[in-house]
């Protein structure tokens, strides 16, 4: 079981605005590379879980007029504080 570090909460915390900001790619692809840059020390498949726990949470923010909210902030620090604690 790891330990949920504080920068842990903050990458969690800036990812939505990450993500809409990403220059290209669908919603997984993204997700895959943003989880890749900020959790790269977790083996590959790892990382495969907690994509498709994000997919559901920031795949919305590509619709448009989609804003980031302190909800998918939220969201998204929950997701990613579980599935550390977990590893």
């Amino acid at each position: 079981m790891s330990i949920v570090s504080d920068r842990d909460h903050e990458k969690a915390r800036q990812l939505p605005d990450r993500f809409v900001k990403f220059p290209v790619g669908e919603a997984r692809e993204r997700i895959m590379e943003l989880v890749s840059q900020s959790w790269k020390s977790y083996e590959a498949y790892a990382r495969m879980d907690l994509v498709e726990a994000l997919v559901l949470i920031l795949e919305p923010l590509l619709e448009p007029g989609a804003v980031v909210s302190d909800r998918e902030r939220e969201l998204c620090d929950d997701a990613i504080t579980k599935w550390v604690a977990a590893q």
